[in-house]
């Protein structure tokens, strides 16, 4: 065995001074950590809670562009219902035009031929 010297002593001992100061920060930076962790914790609670009322918020949008489109359905409906009326409408005034057009020309020809 060798002889310890003063030297080597206050070495071991500057050596377990410094394992204890990287302990030490190892300890802080640990709970740091669970600081940062806690705080990211707290808001992605908070940042849920303010999904959750946007998600509440466009529900109710969503319902009243509902109900809006609801309350106009009849009336969209009839469009479709009213260019069915209006062809049938020109197609009665076509032949309304035609019949007209007949009754006008028999009567001319009636009179040229001086039976009316």
């Amino acid at each position: 065995m060798s002889t310890i010297t003063e030297n080597d002593l206050k070495e071991i001992k500057d050596l377990i001074i410094a394992q204890n100061q990287k302990i030490d920060q190892l300890s802080r930076d640990n709970t740091e950590i669970k600081n940062n962790l806690t705080q990211l914790t707290i808001n992605q609670t908070r940042l849920e809670g303010k999904i959750e009322n946007l998600e509440e918020k466009m529900q109710g949008s969503f319902n009243t562009l509902n109900t809006r489109f609801d309350s106009y359905k009849p009336a969209l409906d009839k469009i479709s219902e009213l260019a069915e009326k209006v062809g049938e409408l020109k197609g009665w005034r076509a032949v309304s035009l035609v019949i007209f057009s007949g009754f006008i020309t028999s009567i001319y020809w009636l009179l040229r031929m001086g039976k009316l």
